[in-house]
């Protein structure tokens, strides 16, 4: 793993290595309308800011990780909310 980079791991443990401190739950949310085409280019950009919230708390990677989707609809307009979270964890 490369010095700054943030790891993030779908499983609950860490596939190699022991988890040396646990930082916290993180958090990164993303509302996007629904006329976007590049869902790849907004998922990607929801991961990057997971790992960003994850590197403020001193963690080198997140466990757990977990994408979620919501419909919203209001003032009739659609959006998608993109929701990422996971345990952030600093691996040996």
């Amino acid at each position: 793993m490369a010095e700054g980079e943030v790891l993030l791991i779908t499983t609950e443990q860490p596939p190699t290595g022991k988890v040396k401190e646990t930082k916290g739950l993180v958090i990164a949310a993303r509302p996007v309308s629904i006329a976007v085409a590049a869902a790849d280019e907004e998922l990607e950009a929801l991961l990057q800011k997971l790992r960003s919230e994850a590197a403020k708390k001193g963690a080198n990677a997140v466990l757990g990780v977990r994408i979620d989707v919501r419909r919203v609809i209001g003032a009739g307009l659609e959006w998608v909310l993109l929701l990422a979270y996971g345990t952030a964890v600093v691996l040996e």
